[in-house]
């Protein structure tokens, strides 16, 4: 979900997603927060939509049918922008509007899981959220106009009345689109929406687009978009159906669309391959063009500023919405990485289909996460807070780093799995629930690996040296981002390249489960370099150290911490014993027994840097607010 970007280089989803929506955001004055009223289940919406062509205005009525999800349902509440005014409910006794929010008093109590009709007959200027979403009106060509709707993440309700977000899926919804007859650039306005077009009814001075979409659908994947669009059309073909695709284009871009599209019925049987049929296959796949913003996944047609060549990468990402995020859908936005995160890892499997591993690596490596913030989203109460690139960008990697520990086999496996699970088709999934599929598939715990990638921040840093000895050789490693305050164990496989003086390599993966771990190899030649993660697989930074001691000594039962190597040139690893209650100051005296430093200690090992320290004796000990905690210890420093 992006934005306008205008280079020529291949366009990304993130990329085109930054400069509109983050100046945007600063536009919005008040987060948007919806009703989700628990009580009811909507079942079916008919839209019945007349906007005006030249200024922001609709009319409309909405006919919604719902069940009631309590014993005795005597009021139901549901979404409406506050600049749209209800002239009148059939189905209701009463109703009045509150902020954003519309409350309805039915015309009699609504018995558990019996159905009901409301028809709600609205007008109204439509605002937008940020000046950016909702009904946004534009022009392209010779002023000729374009309408269409960004609904996203719960934004719908700024355009029609509804139970927006992602909590329930109408089971269908009709959308019939009336416009006047106009011709621009010779060629007539035309409504545009989701599923099949039925029909089109004509007046002298009207046509009325009806379109029908027979799957569960969230109310912000409901869409509309108003042009004198021409239509190109494709066929998708596998060897049990085929199915239409549809491009709604300006007709100056149409060249440039149909070879931005080319590529479309490969990347259909690419994801089909991979994830099971595409889950629309009884309506169709179409996308529609704006002329600005960046992309949505309205379901079975994306929305896109263009379709040329150079944004054939977010046309890859619309597409494997339909199976992320649409077929399967976030359960709310804290989760929205099982949307977003899916949808940019697809760019990097199709840059492996199309281009092989290298290009996958380096594709995965553009996308890598290094700043803070999790992945699982804290605040969604911000519509401009929950489509940033963390859960694009560190979301793919996860799933990058979880295909690296699981296997490819197992993994690929799994997501087709994952992808055809009668319990997710058309419904919701939170990340818990896909760790618990991703564990039954990968037969063990991953607790650990989706604690430390998708709840907490950063990644590990490793400090690194080796020493060897006719052919053995121990390799220390030893994570250093708790120095920083963060967290200091990233339990995780890692990918080491041993390189040798007979200019043959190997690679060993081991798994570092300890801040401060040795590992040895008999490789029988000498080593003449290592290199970390050679293939690209986990998010890290590594530095090699040749102050790091390598070899770990035991602590004595008697003894809380020790200091190696001691004698040192620059740095020393101090290791606490278990038993010490953290935190504690680390201080360090001259022979002089005169203090020079305190150093606040976090972690059971630290690397302490003495480099700049004058050569001599000093004196080492350990606090904790109620005095000394161990005794002092004499290190040299040459």
């Amino acid at each position: 979900m992006p934005s306008i970007l205008f280079a020529q280089q291949e366009k990304t989803i993130t990329e085109v997603y930054r400069t509109e929506m983050e100046s945007m955001r600063s536009l919005l004055t008040e987060p948007k927060t919806i009703t989700n009223d628990t009580n009811i289940d909507v079942r079916f919406y008919h839209l019945r939509l007349k906007p005006a062509i030249d200024s922001a205005w609709i009319e409309g009525h909405v006919s919604i049918h719902f069940t009631s999800k309590i014993p005795e349902l005597n009021q139901l509440m549901l979404d409406l922008q506050r600049s749209l005014t209800v002239d009148s409910i059939a189905g209701a006794t009463s109703f009045f509007q509150q902020g954003d929010s519309l409350i309805i008093v039915p015309n009699k109590s609504i018995k558990k899981d019996s159905t009901a009709v409301i028809e709600i007959f609205y007008k109204g200027n439509t605002g937008l959220a940020g000046n950016l979403k909702g009904l946004r009106y534009s022009s392209h060509g010779n002023n000729e106009p374009v309408l269409a709707t960004l609904s996203t993440p719960y934004l719908a309700h700024y355009w029609f009345p509804c139970k927006d977000g992602p909590s329930d899926k109408a089971d269908s919804v009709h959308i019939d689109i009336t416009v006047p007859i106009r011709y621009y650039n010779n060629i007539p306005l035309k409504g545009v929406s989701n599923g099949l077009l039925t029909q089109v009814e004509e007046s002298s001075t009207e046509r009325t687009f009806q379109w029908k979409h027979r799957y569960p659908v969230v109310s912000y994947y409901v869409m509309m978009a108003i042009s004198n669009y021409v239509l190109l059309e494709d066929e998708y073909c596998n060897d049990e159906y085929c199915f239409p695709l549809e491009y709604y284009v300006f007709a100056e871009d149409s060249a440039d669309a149909r070879l931005g599209v080319s590529d479309l019925p490969e990347m259909m049987a690419l994801f089909e391959s991979l994830f099971g049929p595409y889950p629309f296959r009884e309506e169709k796949y179409g996308m529609t063009q704006l002329g600005f913003y960046g992309a949505i996944e309205n379901q079975t047609n994306s929305v896109i500023n263009k379709m040329s060549p150079d944004w054939k990468m977010v046309v890859v990402h619309e597409l494997a919405h339909m199976w992320f995020g649409c077929q399967i859908t976030c359960s709310d936005w804290h989760h929205g990485w099982l949307n977003e995160g899916f949808a940019t890892y697809c760019e990097a499997l199709w840059k492996e289909h199309k281009q092989g591993q290298v290009a996958y690596r380096a594709y995965m490596a553009s996308k890598g996460w290094y700043q803070g913030g999790t992945v699982h989203l804290e605040n969604i109460d911000d519509p401009f807070s929950i489509f940033i690139a963390i859960i694009y960008n560190k979301g793919a990697w996860v799933l990058h780093m979880l295909r690296s520990l699981m296997g490819d086999e197992v993994f690929f496996e799994f997501l087709k799995s994952y992808a055809s699970l009668p319990e997710l088709a058309f419904s919701h999934v939170s990340t818990e629930r896909f760790r618990e599929l991703a564990e039954e598939a990968y037969g063990s715990d991953l607790g650990y690996f989706f604690s430390q990638w998708v709840y907490d921040e950063y990644f590990p840093a490793y400090y690194y040296n080796f020493e060897q000895n006719e052919g053995h050789v121990n390799l220390q490693l030893y994570q250093m981002q708790g120095e920083l305050g963060r967290r200091p164990l990233f339990t995780t496989p890692l990918d080491i390249q041993f390189s040798f003086n007979d200019f043959s390599d190997t690679i060993v993966r081991v798994f570092n489960d300890s801040q401060n771990q040795i590992f040895s190899f008999d490789f029988g030649k000498t080593v003449t370099s290592i290199d970390f993660d050679p293939n690209q697989w986990l998010l890290h930074s590594a530095t090699y150290n040749p102050e790091l001691p390598v070899g770990i000594p035991r602590l004595n039962r008697s003894d809380r911490y020790s200091l190696y190597p001691n004698p040192t040139s620059g740095s020393m690893m101090l290791q606490l014993d278990n038993n010490v209650e953290l935190p504690v100051i680390l201080v360090i005296n001259n022979a002089k027994g005169i203090e020079i430093k305190r150093i606040q200690i976090r972690q059971p090992s630290q690397l302490i840097d003495l480099r700049g320290a004058n050569k001599g004796i000093y004196l080492i000990s350990i606090e904790n607010r109620q005095g000394t905690v161990a005794r002092s210890k004499k290190i040299i420093v040459n």
